[in-house]
């Protein structure tokens, strides 16, 4: 069904359309041929992100499904990628949008693709015939959705996949658990459905461990109410990476883990034993100028840095249009090898500025690590988000298209 042409030097990638959705498709080039150049690349290891599925896998009983979660190109890592280093491990895919799952579906070896944005009143009808030809599971969480959603449905294809998500504290998508049986109800009584889920979300599993046993005993009594409990048709989850790893009772039939996948935990907690993940993402820049400064000259936009002495500065072809945050100027500090590079002036759309006072012999060309896969570097996502102020999520996810992604060992 997908197919690959070449026309000239761009590399083109076609997709058949599916009868009764072609006009949500549009022929043309998506993407350079992969020598293409590209300044800035992101380094995404296939061993560490296989490493980490395991350790993920390691902490659960042998028959919990692993629902590995892709959505935001794969948390910025790009969804492809990941799932072509993870078929063989997880058993589930998740994405936000139905157009996401779209994306990874040529590259899904016949995975199930779960899709949490719930269906919705008045979404496009060309969209919900598409998850039902692909056979993606969507989530559910209001009548008016349900009832929508199963006008534009085709008798003459497989029921669409249903999972219900239910509000047990989170207060985000979701029905609420009075509300529970009668969406069932409503689901299992329409052929053109088909119930295969149910689940909810901890809204604090990294720091209030208390609230995500409450939000645990409601779901559990949900599923005891309404006779799911032992149903092993209708599969169960609940669990994100902070509950995968510290609450063993909330796996049921799955857990949906992300932030774990790519190296990395929300929380620090001295009652859980360490866990060995691996950052899987690396991104690096070349210097593009380096020069000379007296004492005096003005740095960037605004002056927002003025050379106390004479300098010797160089400037990276990456700044907030990429994804590294202009909140960052004159705070955060990126690498060469051994050597901290301190960020002066502000980072613009385009380019940032950097001191090269320390580093010795520095050459246009060289590269510099913009975020670092070690831990303990001053620009690892951790670090850099704590001087953002914000969560190695929205590191990750703020990475530009520009930037390439490369798969490495």
């Amino acid at each position: 069904m997908d197919s690959q042409t070449r026309q000239g030097s761009l590399k083109y990638f076609v997709v058949t359309p599916v009868p009764k959705v072609a006009g949500i498709y549009e022929v043309g080039p998506l993407r350079l041929k992969e020598h293409a150049l590209k300044t800035v690349k992101a380094y995404i290891s296939r061993s560490h992100l296989r490493h980490n599925a395991l350790q993920i896998k390691a902490r659960c009983r042998d028959e919990v499904k692993l629902c590995a979660v892709v959505k935001a190109n794969g948390y910025g890592h790009e969804a492809r990628t990941v799932v072509s280093c993870l078929n063989d491990l997880a058993d589930y895919f998740a994405v936000s949008t139905i157009e996401e799952a779209e994306q990874i579906y040529p590259f899904v070896l016949s995975k199930p693709i779960l899709v949490t944005c719930p269906l919705f009143g008045g979404m496009d009808e060309q969209i919900i015939r598409l998850a039902q030809i692909r056979g993606f599971h969507c989530t559910t969480g209001t009548m008016a959705g349900l009832e929508y959603v199963q006008e534009y449905l085709n008798n003459s294809l497989p029921p669409l996949n249903i999972h219900l998500k239910v509000d047990t504290g989170m207060g985000r998508i979701g029905c609420l658990a009075n509300d529970a049986s009668v969406l069932i109800q409503k689901i299992r009584q329409c052929a053109k459905l088909r119930l295969s889920g149910i689940y909810s979300h901890f809204a604090c599993a990294n720091d209030d461990i208390d609230y995500t046993r409450r939000q645990l005993t409601r779901f559990d009594n949900l599923l005891h109410s309404i006779g799911l409990a032992q149903d092993t048709s209708v599969i169960k989850h609940i669990a994100n990476t902070s509950a995968t790893l510290c609450l063993q009772q909330s796996h049921y039939d799955m857990v949906r883990c992300g932030i774990g996948l790519y190296g990395y935990r929300n929380f620090e907690d001295d009652s859980v034993e360490p866990i060995d993940f691996r950052p899987v993402l690396r991104l690096e820049a070349p210097l593009v100028q380096v020069k000379s400064i007296p004492a005096g000259h003005s740095c960037g936009y605004g002056r927002g840095f003025v050379a106390p002495r004479d300098m010797v500065i160089g400037i990276v072809p990456i700044g907030y249009a990429d994804g590294l945050f202009r909140c960052l100027s004159n705070r955060a500090m990126i690498r060469h090898d051994k050597y901290n590079l301190p960020i002066v002036g502000r980072i613009s759309m385009d380019f940032t500025i950097i001191d090269l006072s320390e580093l010795p012999e520095p050459a246009e060309g060289m590269g510099i690590t913009i975020i670092d896969d070690n831990p303990q570097s001053p620009c690892s996502a951790v670090n850099l988000a704590r001087l953002a102020n914000t969560i190695p999520y929205e590191i990750f996810t703020a990475i530009g298209n520009r930037i390439k992604r490369e798969t490495v060992v």
